[in-house]
C-alpha cells in the first residue's frame, strides 16, 4: 500500500486498510486547505456524491467547481478528529469530525462538522464513493 490509496493485493488487512483510510482522509483535509485538486480528484471516485450540511446532493464536478472555479470561497485551516474506520473487505465506512475555517464572499467563519465517507477499494485504489457531513456545536 502506498499513500495515494493504492494496495495491489486483493486480500486486505483489516489493520492496514484502518491506518490507510485514517492517512487518506487527514491528507483530504490537507488538501482542500493547499489547494491541491489533483490529489482530490484522485481519491474522490468520478461518480462520488456529497449531501452537504445543508441537505443539497452535489457530484463531484459541481464541488470541484465551488471549490476550485471561483475566488469566493477560501479554506484556511481544516482537521479531522474522532476518526473511526470500519473496513469491510473492499469497502469500509470512515466517520469523524471536521473543524475548518475560512471566509466565503468576505464573510469569515469556521464550521465543526459530523462526516461519513464511503470508500471503496475500486482496481487497487481507494476513492471515497459517497460522503455526507453534518453541522454539530462539538
Amino acid at each position: 500500500m502506498n499513500s495515494d490509496g493504492k494496495k495491489h493485493s486483493e486480500s486486505f488487512d483489516a489493520s492496514e486498510v484502518v491506518e490507510l483510510l485514517r492517512h487518506i482522509e487527514e491528507r483530504l483535509a490537507a488538501a482542500w486547505v493547499e489547494g491541491d485538486r489533483s490529489f482530490i480528484e484522485q481519491i474522490l471516485a468520478d461518480d462520488w456524491s456529497v449531501t452537504d450540511l445543508t441537505g443539497r446532493v452535489l457530484k463531484k464536478a459541481e464541488v470541484l467547481e465551488e471549490a476550485f472555479g471561483s475566488k469566493d470561497r477560501q479554506i484556511v485551516s481544516m482537521r479531522i478528529d474522532e476518526i473511526s474506520v470500519r473496513p469491510f473487505e473492499a469497502w469500509a465506512i470512515v466517520t469523524g469530525r471536521t473543524h475548518a475555517a475560512g471566509e466565503y464572499k468576505g464573510e469569515v467563519g469556521e464550521v465543526t462538522l459530523r462526516f461519513t465517507d464511503v470508500f471503496a477499494n475500486r482496481n487497487g485504489n481507494w476513492q471515497v464513493v459517497a460522503s455526507q457531513a453534518t453541522l454539530t456545536n462539538q
